[in-house]
């Protein structure tokens, strides 16, 4: 999986993007942009708990891919940020960093804590670039249906008058209901505006306070997105200190985890992903699918021999396991069941995976 990072100048977005992947990245260019992109580990307690238990030889987080790529200008000169938006055209998913703390912006205005205006801009940057890309292959492709060309395709002209009209309405494309046959013909466009889209408030101390009620906000007007907050300045000096000094400094602000775990599961749950383990003494490892995969396609995600001679999947419940902690006790109590192809993977499931070629 790999998300895109965007945000205004001056958002906090390159401080959250260091934070997550631990300054550890690298520097991309295209089209003479500059760019970046690092590896963001899925924190999950669950993945600890099986290591203690097992031991392994290797213990192995879940873990996505991040682009970071130049804050967007605060005016409306949208065809500013198209050039910046490019990097992010193939990401699975974005991520809009919205500010929360007192500051200016790029024209040197003082910044108005507005999370939601902030958001709706951001919106129409995607769909303002969206609709540059779809005009270009739209009357290319009507040239065609005038000319009686061969080439002609009625199922993608169909699909871009549609895609269009929702354009032209200022109206993101992710709204639409459009069926995977319908979007076939076009999905190699990688439009922004169709792509899942979440978010996550930055804020100083003061507005972090107040950030239930930000949240609140946002997902009034906008019910579908996932949405978390932190205060990516804070948790940056947070992960600075050593151990003893971050527990102690986290206890006196009565943080019982770094609110940068939250923002993680937010994405990774905003993408509709989920982790399934495989467990043992040489590793203990966590797993990324779809919601509702079949157990082959998670099988797949472990090695493609696994999916092609798939035979069924011993699956036990991680909460079950950890009050029982032995695939015998497991066994013997009757909670390892044996599942087939229907099965639909479960957040949190310990598959053994049979197969024969």
């Amino acid at each position: 999986m790999q998300l895109g990072f965007i945000g205004l100048k001056y958002s906090g977005k390159s401080t959250l993007f260091s934070l997550l992947t631990g300054d550890h990245y690298e520097s991309l260019r295209l089209g003479g942009n500059e760019y970046f992109r690092g590896q963001v580990t899925v924190p999950d307690g669950r993945i600890k708990a099986l290591s203690e238990i097992f031991k392994p030889k290797k213990t192995t987080y879940a873990n996505f891919e991040c682009i970071d790529v130049a804050g967007l200008p605060a005016g409306k000169k949208k065809d500013a940020s198209t050039k910046y938006l490019e990097a992010v055209r193939q990401v699975d998913g974005l991520v809009a960093v919205i500010q929360a703390f007192e500051g200016f912006d790029d024209q040197g205005n003082a910044v108005k804590i507005d999370p939601v205006g902030h958001l709706e801009q951001l919106e129409q940057e995607l769909i303002f670039t969206d609709l540059l890309l779809l005009e270009s292959r739209y009357e290319k492709v009507l040239l065609m249906k005038q000319k009686g060309s061969i080439q002609f395709n009625k199922a993608e002209f169909e699909t871009l008058e549609r895609f269009k009209a929702q354009l032209e309405a200022e109206r993101a494309l992710r709204e639409l209901n459009i069926t995977d046959e319908e979007l076939k013909p076009v999905r190699g466009f990688q439009f922004l505006s169709l792509k899942p889209f979440m978010a996550v408030i930055n804020c100083d101390e003061t507005y972090y306070a107040k950030k239930d009620q930000l949240i609140t906000d946002v997902k009034s007007a906008f019910p579908k997105m996932a949405v978390s907050a932190v205060s990516a300045q804070i948790e940056k000096e947070i992960q600075e200190l050593d151990e003893d000094e971050r527990k102690e400094f986290m206890a006196d602000l009565g943080i019982a985890e770094p609110a940068i775990n939250q923002v993680i599961q937010t994405a990774y749950e905003g993408m509709g992903l989920i982790s399934f383990f495989t467990v043992g003494e040489d590793e203990v490892r966590a797993w990324t699918v779809e919601k509702n995969s079949p157990a082959p396609i998670a099988a797949g995600k472990i090695h493609s021999d696994l999916q092609a001679g798939f035979i069924r999947a011993e699956v036990t419940k991680y909460e079950d396991f950890i009050r029982f902690p032995t695939m015998a006790e497991m066994k013997a109590r009757g909670l390892m069941k044996v599942e087939g192809k229907e099965y639909l993977v479960q957040d949190g499931d310990i598959l053994n995976i049979r197969f024969n070629l």
